[in-house]
């Protein structure tokens, strides 16, 4: 079984493409899982199952103080208050996002894997990873696998290394109103912080943050970083949002070499903007590109997932606010175009 990664770099749609996927019979749409698991050694390491089970299902607290405190976004779909699990007591981390997009009823399925997974043998963490995969593929009966997680665009060195027969695609969506929705996302405001702290303790990135870091910097963002409680006051403070355009920035420019180092039969590259303007032509694309049908019923369904009023937010800014937003996004949606033209000039090879 080869899986599917849909990379981006978040706020982009891929929640959506998700969402397309779920309705097409052959296809196990496993949405946020690495997301879930991002922190906690997602991809380190032999463990047995009942170790790996517990890297996917120990409560996440940010996650629960997002719902708690009403920070809920768009991915966390398990059903607060009618669900079994409370997020004041804490809720399996791999039932925010990644069941209840596979079926109606998570806890069931959350039992159902609580029995099965603790018993595996230690393996390769993708060995690991390979046999939920297949489990979860047999269960549903979609052959096909594509996990998404959001800010993923990184993840493409390590995704690569341990999963070499992957393939990739590569979700994008115009700079500026990818940033402003960063700038209204708990998560992403994490990472913008995480990437100053980085940035003030003199290494290359949030992993590599530890306590003798953590002693370097200013009091305040220690605390906004580790204490999840600190999140409601996190999101009002105010942060410019040409700050999230130059993350939306920086990460695109940073993807940009890791996608071309790849194969080019193994990666596509699709755009938001792309699934909203003629849905059934990008899906039918894509399924080209899975290997499954592009089914009259599969088209119809997912294209009445679109909504067209959530494209070009960004217009509704300020002239001249969205003018120095697009400068921050200027490098990166430089590079978008540049992929898009390598893509057509690999398409007509």
């Amino acid at each position: 079984m080869t899986p599917t990664f849909v990379i981006s770099t978040g706020r982009c749609g891929s929640t959506l493409v998700s969402q397309m996927l779920r309705v097409h019979s052959e296809v196990l749409s496993l949405s946020e899982l690495f997301s879930t698991v991002r922190n906690r050694g997602y991809l380190d390491g032999a463990p047995d199952g009942a170790r790996f089970w517990r890297m996917l299902s120990e409560p996440d607290p940010a996650m629960d103080v997002m719902v708690a405190e009403g920070l809920k976004v768009s991915e966390l779909i398990y059903p607060y208050g009618t669900g079994r699990f409370d997020p004041a007591k804490g809720v399996p981390a791999i039932c925010h996002m990644t069941l209840p997009m596979l079926t109606d009823d998570p806890d069931a399925l959350y039992d159902e894997l609580a029995a099965e997974v603790p018993g595996w043998p230690a393996r390769p963490i993708a060995d690991q990873y390979r046999a939920l995969f297949a489990y979860l593929a047999e269960r549903f009966d979609r052959p096909v696998v594509v996990e998404r997680s959001g800010a993923s665009l990184e993840m493409v060195p390590l995704l690569r290394e341990r999963f070499p027969e992957a393939r990739f695609i590569y979700l994008t969506r115009d700079g500026a109103d990818s940033a402003l929705s960063m700038s209204r996302h708990a998560g992403f405001r994490l990472r913008l912080l995480g990437r100053e702290a980085s940035r003030i303790a003199g290494v290359t990135s949030p992993d590599q943050l530890g306590s003798e870091q953590f002693r370097l910097l200013p009091a305040e963002l220690g605390r906004l970083l580790t204490t999840p409680s600190e999140l409601p006051q996190l999101m009002r403070r105010d942060i410019p949002v040409t700050a999230f355009g130059a993350l939306w920035s920086g990460m695109t420019c940073e993807g940009a070499d890791e996608l071309l180092r790849l194969p080019t039969e193994t990666w596509m590259m699709t755009s938001y903007e792309a699934l909203v303007a003629d849905a059934p032509a990008e899906l039918t694309r894509l399924a080209g590109f899975l290997g499954v049908p592009a089914t009259a019923s599969w088209l119809d369904k997912a294209a009445r997932l679109v909504d067209p009023d959530r494209r070009a937010a960004s217009a509704r800014l300020d002239a001249r606010l969205l003018a120095a937003l697009r400068r921050s996004c200027a490098p990166g949606s430089a590079v978008d175009a540049m992929l898009a033209a390598a893509g057509f000039m690999l398409t007509l090879a």
